[in-house]
């Protein structure tokens, strides 16, 4: 089984996770990842794709969307997931109904794989704002229910296994 994972990453967080979802299938798949600022190639020829990228600003890649975009039907006519990394988890569905065109059919679902706030692994602005959402974070009012608290966001591990682990129950069927 031929597998095309390809992701957008600026901080890393996109990057590591689809790296530990490589890992986690491992041999047994053939896997090509690829970032999608190196050309990645068509989804032909793969049996399944998995395409995915950070949410930064609220919104997904430019050159991720213009994949999709460019791919849309030879993604649709297979199994296909997307994920995204996104550090405030209740607005993941949000995110998905703006930022993943609709017309992408995603057989596999579209998976929420937590996020990151590292401003170490940023630069400029980037860094600055990273910094300020963490310290925003950080000093939450006490009195605040938990159920309103806002935990730094993390890389979800089981998420990220549990779609490996479909992929590689899909082998006895592609």
């Amino acid at each position: 089984m031929k597998v095309l994972i390809i992701y957008a990453t600026k901080g890393g967080a996109s990057k590591e996770a689809a790296e530990m979802l490589a890992q986690r299938i491992g041999n047994k798949a053939d896997i090509s990842l690829f970032n999608v600022t190196d050309t990645p190639p068509s989804p032909e020829g793969f049996d399944v794709a998995v395409i995915g990228g950070s949410i930064r600003m609220g919104r997904l890649n430019k050159s991720l969307k213009k994949y999709i975009r460019n791919n849309l039907q030879a993604l649709s006519s297979m199994p296909c997931a997307a994920f995204l990394c996104c550090g405030i988890s209740k607005d993941f569905d949000d995110y998905v109904t703006m930022q993943i065109p609709k017309a992408l059919v995603c057989s596999l679902g579209i998976h929420h794989f937590g996020g990151e706030l590292k401003p170490h692994k940023l630069k400029g602005i980037d860094k600055i704002i990273v910094r300020i959402m963490r310290e925003s974070i950080a000093t939450q009012d006490p009195d605040i229910s938990d159920s309103d608290r806002q935990e730094l966001p993390e890389l979800l591990p089981d998420t990220i296994y549990a779609l490996a682990e479909r992929i590689c129950r899909l082998k006895q069927f592609v």
